[in-house]
Formats: C-alpha cells, sequence, structure tokens
C-alpha cells in the first residue's frame, strides 16, 4: 500500500512541477502621479524647458536592480503631471530614485533621499516600498522638488549620474479591429463570452522590453530610446494574439520617425496584408522583396516605362505551386487564383508610386499581381527571370521589376 501511495505522491508532485514550469509570470502595472512641492513652484514650471520624462530606480524586495533610470513619457493635464504607464512583474519593490530631466538630458526636479537635507520638504522621500498586484494598477504619488542650485548631496544622490538614454519619437500607423472600439468581451461560439483586449506594441532590445503601448486606430507616436542593436517589435491584436513580428536596427527603425518627411511605420491586422508606407523608394527591410510596378509606354519598349500610379495587391505563393499552375493555361493573360488551392505566404500592397516591399523567408516564391478588376496577372514583361519567379537569399532584398501590359496589346 505504501509503494503505490509513493507513487501516487511523486506523481502528483511531478504534475505540480510541471505546472509551475509553464506558468506563465503575472505582472501589474505601475504608473506615478507628481507633485511640485508649492504653488509658486508649479507656475515657476511653466518657464523650464520642456520636461519629457521621469527617470525612475525600481529595487527588488531582495535590493536587486530591475529598473536603472528608466525613461518614463511624461504628461500634463493642466495642475497635475502624471508618467505614462510601466509593467512589472509581481512582487514588493522600492523606488530608489526620481528625477525629471528636459529634452537636454538635464535634471530639473528630483525627489530627495530619507535623512538628506532636503528630505524634510517632502512627505515621503525615498525610498517608497510598493507592491504589484496581477493584473492591477499600482499608483505612487511624488513629490519632486526643483534642483535649482541644489548639489546632488542635498537630494542624498552621490551625484545626478544620468547616463540619460537618448530617445526618438516613432511614428506608426495601425489599423485593425475594424471601426468599432475595442469592448471588455464579444459573444464567442456557444454563446460565451471571450476576451476583448486592447491592441498593444510592444518593443524588445537588448532582452529587456523598452516600449508597451496602446496601439490605437490611426497614427500613434511612441518615444523610444536610442539603442546600437535590434528593435524587436510586435503587436497584439483585440484578442491579444500576436499578428505582427519584425525587426530592426536603429538605423532602419529611426526611418519611421515622427518628421514630417518621413513615413510611419504601418501595422495592418488584416489577413497578411502589408501596406507599403507613402515615400517608401529604397527597402526598409534587411531580407526579402523590394520592387515597383510598371506598365510600358509604348510597344517597341525604347522608352523608360513609367511606374504605375494604381494601388494594386502582390500574392507571393509558394514556388512548389507553379507545378501545378503549368498544368493550366492562362486564361486572357491573368490565371484563376482559385486553382491553386494554396493560401499565399503574404501580400502586398503597393504605395501610391508603386514601390513595395515584403519580409520573406529564404526560398522561392510564386507571384501574382492582384490587378483592380480583381483578375490575378502573372509578370507580362520579362527579360530577366522566369515569369512570377523570386528568389530570396539570406539577408538579402531581392529588388524586383514587375511590368505590366494589357492584354489588348498582344492581340
Amino acid at each position: 500500500m505504501k509503494k503505490y501511495l509513493y507513487l501516487f505522491s511523486g506523481i502528483i508532485a511531478g504534475m505540480l512541477f510541471l505546472s509551475s514550469c509553464n506558468q506563465v509570470e503575472e505582472t501589474g502595472i505601475l504608473k506615478f502621479g507628481l507633485e511640485m512641492t508649492d504653488d509658486s513652484q508649479l507656475k515657476a514650471a511653466d518657464t523650464d524647458p520642456a520636461l519629457v520624462a521621469a527617470l525612475v530606480t525600481i529595487q527588488g524586495e531582495n535590493g536587486e536592480l530591475i529598473y536603472d533610470k528608466e525613461p518614463l513619457e511624461l504628461l500634463r493635464f493642466g495642475d497635475q503631471y502624471v508618467t505614462t504607464t510601466l509593467t512589472i512583474r509581481v512582487g514588493e519593490f522600492m523606488l530608489t530614485e526620481f528625477m525629471l530631466v528636459d529634452e537636454a538630458g538635464v535634471v530639473v526636479w528630483a525627489t530627495p533621499m530619507e535623512g538628506s537635507q532636503l528630505a524634510g520638504l517632502v512627505r515621503n522621500p525615498l525610498p517608497q516600498y510598493f507592491g504589484i498586484q496581477p493584473g492591477e494598477t499600482t499608483s505612487l504619488d511624488i513629490q519632486v522638488i526643483r534642483v535649482n542650485n541644489y548639489s546632488p548631496g542635498d537630494f542624498g544622490y552621490a551625484e545626478f549620474r544620468i547616463g540619460f538614454v537618448e530617445r526618438f519619437c516613432l511614428k506608426v500607423y495601425f489599423e485593425g479591429c475594424g471601426p468599432m472600439p475595442c469592448y471588455d468581451s464579444l459573444l464567442g461560439p456557444e454563446g460565451s463570452w471571450m476576451p476583448w483586449y486592447e491592441p498593444r506594441l510592444i518593443i524588445e532590445t537588448g532582452n529587456r522590453v523598452v516600449l508597451d503601448q496602446p496601439l490605437y486606430q490611426g497614427i500613434n507616436h511612441y518615444q523610444v530610446p536610442v539603442i546600437q542593436g535590434e528593435y524587436h517589435l510586435s503587436a497584439t491584436n483585440c484578442l491579444a494574439e500576436p499578428f505582427y513580428r519584425q525587426s530592426f536596427y536603429l538605423e532602419e527603425l529611426m526611418q519611421f520617425r515622427c518628421h514630417p518627411d518621413y513615413p510611419p511605420l504601418v501595422i495592418y491586422s488584416d489577413s497578411m496584408v502589408i501596406i507599403t508606407p507613402e515615400g517608401l523608394h529604397e527597402p526598409s527591410i534587411r531580407q526579402g522583396v523590394f520592387g515597383n510596378l510598371f506598365v510600358p509606354v509604348d510597344e517597341d519598349g525604347t522608352t523608360d516605362p513609367d511606374f504605375c500610379p494604381l494601388i494594386r495587391d502582390i500574392y507571393f505563393f509558394p514556388y512548389a505551386v507553379m507545378d501545378s499552375i503549368l498544368s493550366f493555361a492562362p486564361i486572357d493573360c491573368y490565371f484563376p487564383v482559385d486553382l491553386i488551392g494554396t493560401p499565399p505566404v503574404a501580400i502586398v500592397r503597393t504605395n501610391s508610386e508603386g514601390y513595395f516591399q515584403v519580409p520573406l523567408e529564404v526560398g522561392e516564391y510564386l507571384y501574382l499581381v492582384l490587378m483592380e478588376n480583381g483578375q490575378y496577372y502573372f509578370d507580362a514583361f520579362i527579360s530577366s527571370h522566369l515569369p512570377g519567379h523570386v528568389e530570396v537569399f539570406p539577408e538579402e532584398v531581392t529588388k524586383l521589376v514587375i511590368h505590366i501590359i494589357d492584354c489588348s496589346m498582344w492581340m
């Protein structure tokens, strides 16, 4: 009997172990509300250089460093200042540094440490202890003092060593979830209610999350730290399902910064459609296909072709389906795509100048152009490659020019 009892206990222990291994780390939200020490200083804040961020240093209950001068965007609502939110794991923590900086990274306001010369000017000097509960928002009200001619030692800091991370504004255009707002839930199968989440954009670099913000319909602006490395972007939709993943180096991501001369990074959540940003004339991807749609302006081919100003979609399929396509002759210059029987691996929509780009894995692809009349065409003017064929090589962008010729020219 004991033998079976031991065996049963071992099975239960194993199940508990596996359950703990598969458990997703729970997180909560932290945000800060700010208060200047008196009204006169609040009014004087209007004459300060633009305050852009709060730098926060947070340690765990065992003293481990969780965030070191993490920049949080600073927002003002009337006489109130708040920061953007910070996603943090569940647990007990302490806030050990809190400073406000301007666009140049200069500390303009700070919260003094306990025992410092200025500690008596605030209700709660640092450190401040707080807890994070799963799925809940923790708000901390922080008082700050204008630095003026005070020294860092007056605040209890060894120095105002910022190591401030330069940031840039990233412009993102998002289209998805339909015209209706994101509700708490929606009717699911068999009358059940499924959760409906707020779409979010997450940016990771150096194995840490540097941005986790809502993704709203239309144009969004995000403050992103400047880091020489690779940025990994992902987005989730109203069902909390990831639908977009892309990696950029700093130089590539800076092509979408907040400036009238630069296009936004377009994120589209519907059926693999990638919308090429306006103004894109050179590839902003590291691997895939970049090109343009052209139409010939005469029959003898002696004149340079003009770009096609009409927006068209280009469908990419695995090139293996070409074998089955060869058994069917194109009908009046177009191909009935329903005969392929294989879904496309990607769909790209050109910008108004006919340029397109699509990130693809290494391999061979068949492409078909969807015309405005709803018909799919092969590349009809081939001199350098097989009709509808393109190959993607590792860490390379294949440049492709697709020529569109009206069938009436052949008849």
